[in-house]
C-alpha cells in the first residue's frame, strides 16, 4: 500500500531539499507554519520521524539534545565546526572505497557508513586568523 504525500510532508520534503544547512524540527517548523498556519510541532516530529525511517531523509544527532536533519539523498558525510557549530555536507569521493575493506581485506560486507569530521570552517578559521 503507498502512503499519500500530505501537504506537510511535502512541505517538509520541500524545506529540505532547498535548506542551505541541517535544521533542526524547531527550524523546520517555524518555516512551514508560515505556508501552513495549521501544522502543528507534534505533525512535524511525527512525519520527519516517519521520512527518516524510510529513508527519505537522514536524522542526525551531533548533539544529544537535538537532532538535525538533512534532505540530501546521495551518500555523503558531515563536517561540524566546534566554533560555530554549523554542519557541512561532504561528498562521498573525498573519502577512500571503506565499503570495500574491512580488517580481514573481505569485501563487500560493510553495507553503510557515516563519516563525521570536527575542527574549525574555513569561516571561524578566518576570523581567528585575523584576531
Amino acid at each position: 500500500m503507498m502512503e499519500r504525500l500530505t501537504n506537510q510532508k511535502k512541505a517538509i520534503l520541500d524545506f529540505l531539499a532547498g535548506a542551505k544547512g541541517h535544521p533542526d524540527a524547531y527550524e523546520i517548523f517555524a518555516t512551514i507554519k508560515q505556508k501552513l498556519p495549521q501544522i502543528s510541532l507534534a505533525t512535524v516530529y511525527r512525519n520527519l520521524d516517519i521520512m527518516a525511517q524510510k529513508g527519505l531523509i537522514k536524522e542526525m544527532r551531533f548533539r544529544p539534545d537535538r537532532a538535525n536533519y538533512d534532505g540530501v539523498a546521495e551518500k555523503h558525510h558531515h563536517f561540524v565546526c566546534n566554533i560555530c557549530s554549523n554542519i557541512f555536507n561532504v561528498p562521498d569521493q573525498v573519502l577512500l572505497d571503506f565499503a570495500k575493506i574491512t580488517e580481514d581485506g573481505t569485501i563487500d560486507l560493510v553495507e553503510e557508513f557515516q563519516v563525521l569530521f570536527r575542527g574549525r570552517c574555513i569561516n571561524c578559521a578566518r576570523k581567528i586568523e585575523i584576531a
